[in-house]
């Protein structure tokens, strides 16, 4: 199977897996927040922004180490070994700085869940190593069955709590459960069993090759979600409920649109990295591609953002609304990020990662900071300009990643921007025509205004783009078609 056709059914079987289990997710979603309150959701968000940064940190280097080297089971065990170790280490800490956790936001119940949460830290240690074996194989229909499957056992688990009252044993129980699940199943899958441990040089090296990559998944977490923690210190813990709910729409959409390609990232950049001329061009057309997926779906979900919250969680999540439809102009940012993380990875360069990755999270508190005691609309605008700084920022690491002009890049991005706002100005103006509208029938026509402006705008502007993308699909999907 050739490199294309093979990421390209990598990333469908991705995207078709991780469809089913977002929109699964969505439904467990929908139905815990009927009987959630705001608050419940604002404290546990707290807990998992900070268990789940420990547990980023922790096996973070694990996977690429074992990406990097397919096929080698001494580079397996010390992956393995050596961030099992930094997870434990990384639970106790938590343990013993919980009650302090719990003072610092005035929230009693708070250092109990930190503790409860802190376990799931160890637990993903033990499905990094067989996830990260079956996508050197590109078996991304069996990684996708296995995150469905855990996506549904957790939520299963979660309805009875939530629905007897018990709203944050609900959400731990949801996110424990979860991931249990998706270790002991990829564990099977991939006939990994935990290595013996190996010899003090083995971890050595492994902590050197994950130590950049430690530092830069503790930023990458911050940038994109555990900022919560610092808006938790200048907020109440509702109005974090509010704005939490938000941001993980806004993290759905992109793991909806972008997330499924980018796993096969990593091995597609491992397999081109001693070609540059080819590099460059697997990441422009790369780009290409998923740059307007991801801003066509920024765009409907941000048109229809107020009937999306409204329908889906209910007139007491309309605060929710304004602040994800903001939220959504991050796209740009978030397309650039997904390609040069595995480009740098892949050529060795883990330390330039961790420098653009310091920088683009420090713009990030600083701004979150600032803008938090001053509404939940005013933090949203002002992260999401913020992100103009951040495109500015990783085009410079693609310019350093490649070797190559950067310009190129760049105005792959200039007609899905483009067509982004127009769709949604047009949208905007659909709406303030009919003010009186149900929420479906908003749905519908917010959605669908946006979803046939973007399309206009891009195929009356470069339909020969739109046309060279499709042979491309249909070349790496039916190589006998075309």
């Amino acid at each position: 199977m050739s490199l294309a056709r093979g990421a390209a059914r990598g990333a469908a079987w991705s995207f078709a897996t991780v469809l089913a289990e977002r929109g699964f997710g969505f439904v467990i979603l929908s139905l815990l927040l009927r009987t959630i309150p705001a608050p419940v959701v604002g404290l546990v968000a707290i807990a998992s922004a900070i268990s789940d940064l420990a547990r980023m940190v922790a096996v973070s280097g694990a996977g690429e180490q074992v990406q990097a080297s397919p096929g080698d089971r001494h580079v397996e065990a010390g992956a393995f070994w050596s961030q099992g170790l930094a997870s434990l280490g990384f639970m106790v800490f938590l343990f013993a700085v919980s009650p302090l956790i719990a003072a610092a936001y005035a929230q009693p119940a708070l250092g109990l869940v930190v503790r409860v949460m802190a376990l799931n830290v160890v637990l993903t240690s033990f499905l990094i190593v067989p996830a990260a074996r079956l996508t050197t194989q590109f078996r991304f229909k069996a990684l996708g069955l296995i995150s469905l499957g855990s996506t549904m056992a957790g939520g299963l688990v979660a309805l009875p709590f939530a629905y007897a009252g018990h709203g944050v044993a609900a959400l731990v129980y949801q996110r424990m459960v979860g991931i249990g699940f998706f270790a002991v199943v990829a564990a099977v899958v991939a006939r990994w069993v935990p290595p013996p441990l190996p010899d003090m040089a083995s971890l050595r090296a492994s902590f050197r090759f994950s130590w950049p990559l430690m530092q830069t998944a503790f930023v990458d977490y911050l940038s994109v979600t555990g900022y919560v923690m610092l808006i938790g210190l200048r907020m109440s813990v509702a109005g974090l409920g509010q704005f939490r709910i938000a941001q993980r729409l806004v993290e759905v959409l992109q793991e909806i649109a972008f997330l499924p390609a980018r796993k096969v990232f990593l091995p597609v950049f491992v397999m081109v990295r001693h070609d540059p001329a080819r590099r460059y061009e697997t990441t422009r057309q790369m780009l290409d591609l998923l740059s307007m997926v991801i801003f066509f779906v920024s765009a409907v979900c941000g048109a229809a953002a107020r009937p999306i919250i409204l329908l889906m969680f209910g007139p007491s999540w309309g605060q929710a609304a304004p602040v994800f439809a903001i939220l959504t102009l991050l796209a740009p940012a978030t397309a650039l990020y997904g390609v040069i993380n595995p480009m740098l990875t892949a050529a060795g360069r883990t330390k330039l990662v961790s420098y653009f990755a310091w920088a683009n999270v420090a713009s990030i508190l600083l701004v979150a900071w600032i803008a938090a005691p001053h509404g939940l609309v005013t933090l949203a605008w002002a992260l999401a300009l913020r992100g103009v700084f951040g495109v500015a920022l990783f085009l410079a690491a693609v310019k350093l990643g490649l070797e190559r002009p950067v310009m190129p890049v760049l105005r792959l991005l200039l007609l899905p921007v483009a067509a982004l706002l127009v769709s949604r100005v047009v949208a905007c103006a659909a709406m303030a025509a009919y003010p009186a509208l149900g929420l479906w029938p908003a749905l519908a026509l917010s959605g669908g205004v946006s979803a046939c402006v973007f399309i206009v705008v891009v195929m009356a502007i470069q339909p020969r783009r739109m046309f060279d993308m499709t042979i491309r699909l249909r070349r790496a999907f039916f190589p006998s078609l075309v």
